[in-house]
């Protein structure tokens, strides 16, 4: 369940890339197509999510072969292969993070590819793997780095220039080439960007509960495995090989990301990065013991439990945001924060298929708890005799920036108590307030 899953499933009915850094293009364009062939085949529209994030768990189901392949690669034993692989199919947030439209699991997946590549000597390859994972994810070109010293301690301090040069000119020519296409596919696509940059500035502005994010990070490291976590320590501390190059840019990068304004919210910012730094010391570390597989395979549907009852307010109130939107006048303003990729997404189908939408194609105006959000839109959408949907539930606003955001909306629905243009949902879908 997150905010990002939705909206690339909108960007990818229209194959413009989003708002966040580069856009993710090639993951974007790579949905697209998929969407497209889809559609020709006769899948409903509001089957899409369910096509991409199946598709895109296959892809990053592959992140666990990978990194035992991986460990092959660097000369590590079959068990501690095995091991490696384990660790990663195991990881309960990773699981998680996996079953949605996101980019972060197929990034992983792709960058150990590259890095698999990489280790077998084959540059043009690894570099050409690395820009794809950049088109999914930007900040797998932190693992430029990984892979230069992975060269340079395979084809020695001398003759690695060669070999660094090959997998820098495939790392460029396919990144630039991800956003050419997008930019050719959206001419607007520059522009993109200076908004993403103003956003995060905005937000930015924002208290940034420095405890609370330190916290968060930390059990996102246990999130996504423990024993990893715990191993890849022990393995730091009294390891003295050359691996230790190979992983500290990865390790760098984890650490790095700590300071990372969002990292409050989840542990999938982590993943490519967790992956890359644990997962090898850990198999070296745990490669002579069974004991903890069984422990680590019941901790997924255990966390799954615990998840999805923690989860259960804001799950119903996604599931049920499709049947209120059908109530709504069509050309409304729909205020709420969780659900709000729900109502884009919703609209964008009707918009693009509008054969599946059972009335007149919707006009909504979509007033989301993000980086725009502005409370005096409100009055001015008032002041304009529009009608205002209120989306008041409580599993509806999540953390502490949508409860205040909550708190603001309250006070105009109290503020217009009794104006017959306000319409308030606290639960079931009901008229005027």
């Amino acid at each position: 369940m997150y905010w990002d899953s939705l909206g690339y499933v909108e960007q990818a009915i229209t194959g413009r890339p989003g708002g966040l850094a580069l856009g993710r293009p090639a993951f974007v364009l790579l949905s697209h197509g998929a969407l497209r062939v889809a559609s020709a085949a006769g899948i409903s529209p509001w089957h899409f999510e369910a096509l991409l994030r199946n598709a895109w768990l296959a892809a990053a189901a592959a992140a666990a072969p990978l990194a035992a392949e991986w460990a092959i690669a660097e000369g590590m034993t079959a068990s501690a292969a095995w091991t490696a692989g384990l660790l990663v199919a195991l990881s309960p947030a990773g699981a998680h993070t996996r079953d949605a439209v996101l980019t972060d699991g197929p990034a992983a997946a792709v960058v150990l590819a590259a890095l698999v590549a990489g280790a077998r000597g084959a540059p043009l390859a690894a570099g050409a793997l690395l820009g794809v994972a950049f088109g999914f994810r930007e900040q797998s070109a932190l693992h430029a780095a990984t892979l230069a010293v992975m060269l340079a301690r395979r084809h020695g301090r001398v003759a690695c220039a060669g070999p660094i040069a090959r997998a820098a000119a495939a790392f460029a020519l396919v990144g630039a080439a991800t956003v050419a296409a997008a930019w050719l596919a959206n001419s607007d696509y520059p522009r993109t960007i200076p908004r993403w940059l103003a956003g995060m500035a905005a937000e930015r502005r924002e208290h940034r509960d420095a405890v609370r994010a330190t916290l968060a990070y930390a059990g996102w490291l246990v999130a996504l495995s423990p024993l990893a976590l715990g191993a890849a320590v022990a393995w730091w501390l009294r390891s003295r090989t050359s691996l230790r190059l190979v992983l500290l840019p990865g390790t760098a990068g984890l650490l790095l990301l700590s300071r990372y304004q969002d990292i409050a919210w989840s542990p999938r910012y982590l993943l490519t990065e967790f992956v890359v730094a644990t997962t090898l010391p850990a198999a070296a570390v745990l490669r002579p013991a069974a004991w903890w597989i069984a422990p680590s395979a019941a901790v997924l549907p255990i966390a799954g439990m615990l998840l999805r009852r923690a989860q259960r307010e804001t799950r119903a109130a996604l599931d049920e945001t499709p049947a209120w939107l059908r109530t709504l006048p069509d050309d409304a303003v729909v205020v709420t924060a969780q659900p709000c990729t729900t109502v884009r997404l919703a609209l964008r189908i009707a918009r693009s298929y509008p054969s599946s939408w059972p009335r007149s194609t919707p006009r909504w105006t979509v007033r989301c708890a993000g980086w725009n959000w502005r409370e005096t839109d409100l009055e001015a959408d008032l002041a304009r005799d529009a009608v205002i949907a209120l989306d008041l539930r409580d599993g509806a606003w999540i953390g502490a920036t949508q409860r205040a955001r909550l708190a603001e909306v309250r006070a105009f629905a109290d503020r217009h108590a009794g104006d017959a243009r306000i319409l308030s949902w606290r639960g079931a879908p009901r008229g005027p307030r």
